[in-house]
């Protein structure tokens, strides 16, 4: 790339996760030029690729305060974890009552998700009961749940644990979403209704030069009036380049595991035992037919952002733990396994930080703490309308679109849909991935959309994400990458610059 290449731009938003993602499109709503850099080689590489994929409220919501009662002094009544005041809090009701929408514009594949909490002994009823109390006791969505006795729970649930004494059920409190899908799918809405998205683009400094800003990066300068800081995990560094902050990030861990399709009759709903301070055990059935499954909590760790390498013993061990809610369940089903690094403030480790720089009125921080997709609707108009409290003009667009439409998903389709799309375009024919029934025609249509690396293309499309793990198609894929691109096999990249598909 021509690193003297420049660009202008009213806004710069620095970090293409779900919280850059989502102010970029909240921003094309107005006559406002934005470029959406990225340092990654791909939309969503960071934090929000790596999350649950869940969009929750409710009873799971109640779970979540529990997890975070580890910070209580003794004695404190669970209620303290409740901050209806805090922006989190309100927006994360709102944005879950938003999404399902939204990702019905987007063309998102997405589902409502049924949550079955269980317990299997007396303390484990003592544990569930806490969470039933507090549902009840804050009210509304929060109480929203079915006490299920034990018949009951095997006529929804046959294959967990036999020694279940009782449960609590909820069939809509979350929405099951495949991360990068959404991410990269209002992303897209953004680019249909102007904006400029760079990746590969690091940024390497920022400086101010009268009324404008200058957002160095791998890609070229770009003059800018405002910048937001969405960076996540970096957005510590990407703030200093600015002038200065008066809080420090910190990293957690947590380890997640992926099996084999053939599980996906096991389950029927995210089942999960009661929640206890610090700690998560939960199997769930994801809308691509896979388990997915998270036992553990956040553990500290000292290695940054990019610290997401796995640990074998902790795989084997979470296994054991989930086999305790559905015994079936085997190690030699394991085809993938990886961690997300969770990132929190020093200075309100229970909220978020957006402000304006103190050093800097036309730099903004947007330092967003967990869960980060659930409030980035409107977390994303709130950080817009600081932002025209900070001088930028907003002119609405007479002619936004609010709807995109999805790469075609071949094996979703019915005989009749793939007849006629193959009709157009006999590359829809070519099976490229056998695990996931991907299509040369996705791939090239994900290519066209942006996809410059091999994880761009597993993220848009599911390919090389099956049991094969990409052994079998994943060279296909690079020489399709290749030829589209007009570059040698050599040239191809996993994840962005250095991360070469063929090793030297």
């Amino acid at each position: 790339m021509n690193k003297q290449k420049k660009f202008d731009a009213d806004v710069v938003v620095i970090g293409a996760g779900i919280t850059g993602a989502s102010i970029a499109r909240e921003l094309s709503k107005y006559n406002v030029a934005t470029i959406l850099v990225e340092k990654g080689g791909e939309l969503c590489a960071g934090a929000t690729k790596v999350t649950l994929g869940n969009i929750y409220s409710g009873i799971n919501y109640v779970g979540s305060m529990i997890l975070k009662s580890v910070m209580l002094p003794p004695g404190t009544p669970l209620t303290q974890l409740y901050h209806p005041e805090y922006n989190i809090t309100k927006w994360n009701e709102q944005g879950f009552d938003e999404w399902d929408t939204v990702l019905d514009d987007l063309d998102i594949k997405h589902k409502f998700l049924p949550q079955l909490i269980l317990a299997k002994d007396e303390e484990q009823i003592k544990e569930m009961n806490m969470t039933a109390d507090l549902g009840k006791e804050l009210g509304g969505k929060f109480a929203d749940f079915k006490e299920l006795e034990r018949d009951e729970i095997f006529d929804l649930e046959p294959h967990v644990n036999k020694d279940v004494m009782a449960g609590l059920y909820a069939p809509d409190h979350v929405i099951e979403i495949f991360p990068p899908e959404v991410v990269i799918g209002v992303a897209e809405n953004a680019v249909q209704n102007g904006v400029q998205v760079l990746v590969n683009a690091e940024v390497t400094g920022i400086t101010q030069n009268g009324d404008y800003q200058i957002v160095e990066t791998a890609q070229g300068n770009i003059e800018t009036r405002y910048v937001v800081n969405a960076a996540g995990g970096w957005a510590d560094r990407v703030a200093d380049m600015a002038g200065g902050r008066d809080w420090n990030l910190t990293y957690n861990k947590s380890q997640l595991i992926i099996l084999h399709n053939r599980n996906r009759a096991l389950l029927k709903s995210l089942v999960r035992w009661p929640m206890m301070p610090g700690k998560v055990q939960m199997v769930l059935p994801r809308d691509d037919d896979y388990i997915l499954i998270s036992v553990g909590g956040y553990d500290p760790t000292d290695g940054g952002p990019a610290d997401s390498g796995t640990m074998g013993d902790k795989i084997f061990s979470s296994m054991d733990i989930a086999r305790t809610l559905v015994p079936s369940l085997s190690n030699e089903d394991i085809i993938s396994t990886f961690a997300g690094v969770r990132v929190f403030n020093t200075r309100d480790v229970e909220n978020h930080i957006l402000e304006f720089s103190p050093v800097n009125p036309r730099f903004f921080n947007a330092v967003v703490r967990l869960p980060g997709i659930i409030g980035a609707l409107p977390l994303a108009r709130h950080v817009v309308s600081m932002l025209a409290d900070g001088g930028l003009q907003l002119v609405s667009k007479s002619d936004f679109q609010p709807k995109r439409k999805a790469i075609p998903r071949v094996k979703d389709l019915s005989n009749t849909e793939r007849d006629q799309l193959i009709a157009k375009d006999a590359k829809y024919g070519r099976i490229i991935c056998r695990c996931e029934q991907v299509t040369e025609g996705e791939i090239v249509e994900a290519i066209r959309r942006g996809a410059v690396t091999l994880d761009g293309i597993k993220f848009r499309t599911r390919a090389m994400m099956g049991r094969c793990q990409s052994n079998f198609c994943g060279p296909k894929v690079a020489n399709i990458l290749a030829r589209e691109l007009g570059v040698s096999l050599n040239e191809v990249m996993q994840k962005g610059t250095n991360s070469k598909y063929l090793s030297s």
